[in-house]
């Protein structure tokens, strides 16, 4: 008989059909059932089924979850976006620095890179969905036959984060030719502090989404009883765009950046300016407005990007204002200086263009406001856009237009 069993088995292992282990996820202290869901790319019902749990509000800290579907395997593919570190990554797959890094021949911890593909040792990923074509653009349209599911797990992202992505209501309702917005990821939301001044509709056209999504998101049954301090969630992808391709901050500046932590709550524009001259520096800058000025806070500018005269070209630097997230002393109105990032360009763009680097920095850099900051696109503009007296500031050769649609707006 065992050596029956033994043949039986060598038989099944070479037609493949030996099942894997299936992956045991031991609970942490703050995970929800959701969020272990939407980590393994499965459903909250497969893993309640799964494990027999019939309330997914209770789960306890070092319970054993059984994860449906997904086997021990060579390893799941993870691809590195811009901010994420070793430590984050293996965290988020349960695994340790060492195992991560062993398992893709890395030396140097701190030396990962955008768009680089790590191996996650003991994950094997559920497979695309057979009959989804992936599209590489961040938009994928629908055809015959397939469903938001099957949409969901080509992709590797949640069903609900599709939803939000598209203020989709119901995951049956999508139609052949239909264009869907590809979300890069969690979270679904964002969180937004309701400011003096403030209506659900105007938040809702600035951040690009529907009055009834926001309601309906809120638990709002009156849009007019809204009240000032209070905190409503926004879909992410409202208003705050990402692009495959769009152009990326320096590591030392996104290290220099990261050191200063937004007040989410504080800023509500971000203003371009040039500086009207042809060379300048963010150092010449804080000593003409020291001086001259009498700007006690020196720099009226939050950041400031050099054109190669004073300043490398396309240079980024960080101003004290920001670092102190401090109010801006960039525009003649005290109330938008409280609550406007100001972003000065070296140059005089009433004469010439700004330098192609000047616009990949600036771009890099108000993407990354944008999402940390939670400013949407319709509040990017220019000092002549927002300013309460006439400007032609940043000048009549600065692609206000074109950049605005760079970023979705």
């Amino acid at each position: 008989m065992p050596k029956i069993l033994t043949v039986v088995a060598l038989l099944l292992a070479l037609t493949g059909q030996v099942a894997s282990a299936a992956v045991e996820h031991r609970v942490r202290k703050g995970e929800t059932l959701a969020e272990i869901a939407d980590l393994y790319r499965v459903s909250v019902k497969e893993i309640k089924n799964a494990n027999n749990i019939t309330n997914a509000n209770r789960i306890s800290i070092g319970q054993k979850l059984t994860i449906p579907g997904v086997s021990v395997a060579t390893g799941a593919k993870h691809t590195v976006r811009s901010g994420e570190t070793l430590d984050e990554i293996a965290k988020r797959y349960g695994v340790t620095i060492q195992e991560l890094k062993t398992a893709n021949q890395i030396t140097n911890a701190n030396r990962i890179r955008i768009g680089q593909t790590l191996v996650i040792p003991g994950l094997a990923a559920k497979p695309a969905a057979p009959n989804v074509t992936v599209s590489s653009t961040g938009e994928h349209t629908v055809q015959a036959s397939e469903t938001l599911t099957e949409i969901a797990s080509a992709y590797q992202v949640s069903v609900q984060a599709l939803k939000s992505a598209n203020d989709l209501d119901d995951a049956n309702l999508i139609s052949v030719g239909q264009k869907l917005r590809i979300p890069d990821g969690k979270p679904q939301y964002i969180d937004y502090t309701i400011r003096r001044g403030d209506s659900l509709s105007d938040i809702a056209r600035d951040y690009g989404v529907a009055l009834k999504t926001i309601t309906s998101l809120n638990s709002i049954s009156n849009p007019s009883r809204i009240k000032i301090g209070q905190v409503i969630k926004i879909p992410s992808h409202a208003g705050i765009t990402t692009s495959r391709g769009a152009p990326q901050l320096s590591t030392s500046d996104l290290s220099a950046l990261r050191k200063t932590r937004p007040n989410k709550d504080k800023w509500r524009h971000i203003v371009i300016h040039h500086s009207a001259s042809k060379s300048g520096s963010a150092k010449a800058f804080d000593r003409f407005h020291r001086e001259e000025r009498n700007m006690v806070n020196g720099l009226a500018y939050h950041f400031v990007i050099g054109n190669g005269n004073g300043m490398g070209d396309g240079e980024l630097a960080i101003g004290d204002r920001w670092k102190r997230q401090i109010q801006g002393g960039h525009l003649a109105s005290y109330t938008l200086n409280q609550i406007s990032i100001g972003i000065c360009l070296v140059g005089d763009f009433s004469k010439t263009k700004p330098t192609a680097k000047q616009m990949a920095t600036l771009e890099a850099l108000v993407r990354y406001l944008m999402a940390n900051t939670q400013v949407p696109v319709a509040r990017v503009t220019t000092h002549t856009l927002i300013h309460p007296k006439h400007t032609l500031c940043p000048g009549k050769y600065f692609p206000t237009a074109a950049f605005k649609k760079k970023l979705g707006g």
